[in-house]
């Protein structure tokens, strides 16, 4: 069985196919991670990114690491671009925006955290579905390779999300000492490595500054 961190995920970032929603659901810390990775790579290529942050989970800090694992100097994070929704009002305003985003800096990843976790209720789920069609056309349109997570729960918006996906990664953790990764049935299990304990191949130092905005923007 081997260890397993967010900086050495087995989780190819080159699998991911454009023009395609790929849902990443679970409740394991490890689930951010799956989008962290696929934007420093891009940034790494020279590519752009965006990430719309629905969880509060983007971590810059991370993201950094990673990206210097992939060989990437500090100023590729302005290729990085995030905004931050913390209602689901704002998601949706977000969401509306998003086409403008996409053709300014034509993005080839397009990265959305817990996407459905922001909406409830009878309101929600009258906001919810239309603005996951508008993804899915976004996505055709410019051809973005899209990853979105959610806790993969019996909601409906979950459900729905699921159901909507050309690929389907789930990553479970039953204890701490166990990680389960199925990609669309596939089973890996996997050993965490302990937080703070950092192993040879995750080594990469720096770090970046990250700021909450309500429009689009870059780690600095």
């Amino acid at each position: 069985m081997s260890y397993l961190s967010p900086g050495n995920l087995p989780i190819d970032p080159a699998s991911f196919k454009p023009s395609c929603i790929t849902v990443v659901e679970g409740t394991s810390g490890m689930v951010p991670a799956v989008l962290f990775r696929l934007c420093a790579a891009s940034a790494a290529s020279g590519r752009e990114a965006v990430f719309v942050d629905g969880w509060n989970s983007f971590d810059p800090y991370a993201v950094s690491r990673i990206a210097r694992s992939f060989g990437a100097k500090q100023e590729a994070l302005s290729r990085i671009h995030v905004a931050r929704a913390f209602t689901e009002y704002q998601m949706d305003a977000l969401i509306g925006n998003l086409e403008d985003a996409l053709g300014r800096w034509s993005p080839a990843v397009l990265a959305v955290s817990y996407f459905p976790t922001l909406f409830s209720g009878t309101d929600g789920r009258q906001l919810f579905e239309p603005l996951l069609a508008r993804l899915g056309s976004l996505t055709s349109t410019f051809g973005t390779i899209t990853a979105v997570t959610s806790f993969g729960g019996s909601w409906y918006g979950d459900r729905l999300l699921a159901a909507r996906a050309s690929r389907i990664i789930r990553i479970e953790q039953p204890s701490k000492k166990r990680i389960r990764i199925i990609d669309d049935g596939h089973l890996d299990e996997y050993v965490p490595v302990p937080p703070g304990q950092m192993r040879f191949t995750d080594f990469t130092g720096g770090g970046a500054c990250g700021q909450d905005s309500a429009n689009f923007s870059q780690p600095a």
